[in-house]
């Protein structure tokens, strides 16, 4: 199962945002930066959809900077949107968000399962994605400013954690976070990362045939694998898993493949090239 590995490494990036403006404090500069940009021993890595605002803000082409972004986007050619899935702080608070929103309805009478709004389909939910995502670089390219990294959930969460530790204070920006927050868990489970996340929506781009991604075993692979659609039920972002695993809006979390695999599973879906 790859939950426990899954929640490792979401665990271990959480704590690394931290970390690092502690090893600063310290005057350890191995590694410096926030998830916007960070430089590991002199080698810069950075969010792509951050150098994608800051070169359309700044109205030029910066050949240099596309350096800084070869890592993530390589990364994500070979093993898909998995930053999202296994790696995003702001995941992990969604996802405690939304196990909070089961609590609550399992108390008032609903279903506690987790559940994912899909009030727009997967093809409407990616339209409304990159839309925002060209909205906002145009809008970046007009005023000369990085419009849509003043709302970059992940790169907010890591400058936030700086703050924090050499301050002790957090800035307003942390406000957005809790109005998202507490409009998932009120009304619109998932909404940011399905409909608006612009460092989701670049990464997603980045895929070729041999990316990793979510295949079924079946011989029907359009059909359901078994009549409880238990993958269909535990994908956060409102897919099908046994027909759309190569679809955009999937973080290759692997939950379909566990619920798959679980009691009431057939275990037919796995990772191209890794099932069973």
């Amino acid at each position: 199962m790859f939950r426990p590995y899954r929640r490792a490494s979401q665990f271990a990036v959480f704590l690394l945002m931290f970390g690092i403006p502690l090893l600063n404090l310290w005057e350890i500069y191995a590694i410096t930066g926030t998830f916007y940009a960070i430089n590991i021993g002199g080698l810069g890595i950075a969010d792509p959809s951050a150098i994608l605002q800051s070169m359309f803000a700044a109205g030029q082409f910066a050949p240099p900077i596309l350096f800084s972004v070869f890592f993530p986007v390589l990364f994500a050619f070979l093993f898909g949107r998995v930053w999202c899935g296994w790696m995003c702080p702001y995941h992990v608070i969604s996802d405690g968000v939304a196990w909070a929103r089961g609590k609550v309805r399992g108390m008032i009478g609903g279903s506690s399962e987790p559940e994912t709004w899909v009030f727009l389909d997967p093809f409407k939910a990616n339209v409304t994605r990159y839309s925002f995502l060209l909205l906002g670089t145009a809008a970046a390219g007009i005023m000369g400013i990085p419009v849509l990294n003043y709302v970059n959930a992940p790169g907010i969460l890591s400058a936030e954690a700086m703050i924090l530790v050499r301050n002790l204070t957090i800035s307003i920006e942390m406000g957005f976070i809790a109005i998202v927050l507490l409009v998932e868990l009120l009304f619109l489970p998932r909404f940011w990362c399905r409909l608006f996340c612009p460092t989701g929506a670049v990464v997603s781009l980045f895929r070729a045939p041999f990316t990793l991604r979510v295949v079924s075993a079946s011989n029907k692979p359009g059909s359901p694998c078994c009549k409880e659609e238990q993958c269909s039920a535990a994908c956060p972002m409102g897919l099908a898993p046994y027909r759309e695993g190569g679809n955009l809006l999937c973080t290759n979390c692997a939950r379909c493949i566990d619920a798959c695999r679980g009691e009431k599973g057939a275990g037919l879906l796995g990772f191209r090239g890794f099932q069973d």
